[in-house]
């Protein structure tokens, strides 16, 4: 199955995620990762959650419109649906940022203002695994599976690095991403679109 190991690693990511938050409190990953500021990683990491943006979910869509129209547009239907359940519970339980808890003791990276609500979940995290698991589904390379893996954990790690979230609700968003990546291989499957390209 096309994907397996991008989905395998992520829900790997998603069990040791929450197997280290039974041991330190919930605001301490953020906390860590907030204080390993250094001007090169500040600049990195502020890329790095750019793409958990538009730029990776416009590339998929739109590398998937020119492939193949319906390959397209069942994935804009699968990030739509991405899209509502994350700003569905964004809103719904209007979470407090770690800002909230922590205060002056995270560092605000310069252009990266640190937002105090709406922190479950993480929306730039869910973005970030949805569009790479699309081009992990047209890979056709374990090793390109992983790197993709990697790539999504950045942007992941990257909201806890800036104090924009808890490792909960980067762990939430992919968890989200994974549940989309589901139906999104499924009904690729269902309507046999992988056969009708030749990527």
């Amino acid at each position: 199955m096309r994907g397996k190991y991008f989905f395998g690693a992520g829900t790997a990511l998603i069990l040791l995620s929450f197997l280290w938050l039974l041991f330190v409190p919930c605001y301490a990953p953020t906390l860590w990762a907030n204080q390993l500021h250094q001007p090169f990683m500040d600049h990195f990491f502020s890329w790095c959650s750019l793409l958990g943006e538009w730029p990776l979910i416009s590339a998929a869509i739109g590398f998937a419109l020119i492939k193949q129209p319906k390959l397209g547009l069942w994935f804009g239907i699968c990030f739509l649906l991405e899209l509502a359940i994350v700003q569905g519970l964004k809103f719904g339980l209007n979470e407090p940022r770690p800002i909230q808890e922590l205060g002056n003791a995270l560092f605000e990276v310069p252009g990266n203002p640190i937002a105090s609500w709406r922190s479950f979940p993480s929306g730039h995290t869910a973005g970030a695994f949805t569009a790479l698991g699309f081009f992990a589904v047209i890979s056709k390379y374990r090793l390109v599976e992983i790197l993709y893996v990697i790539l999504a954990a950045m942007v992941g790690f990257s909201r806890l690095y800036l104090g924009q979230h808890y490792l909960h609700d980067v762990a939430a968003g992919i968890c989200i991403a994974m549940f989309v990546w589901l139906i999104f291989r499924l009904g690729h499957s269902r309507l046999a679109f992988i056969k009708q390209i030749n990527w």
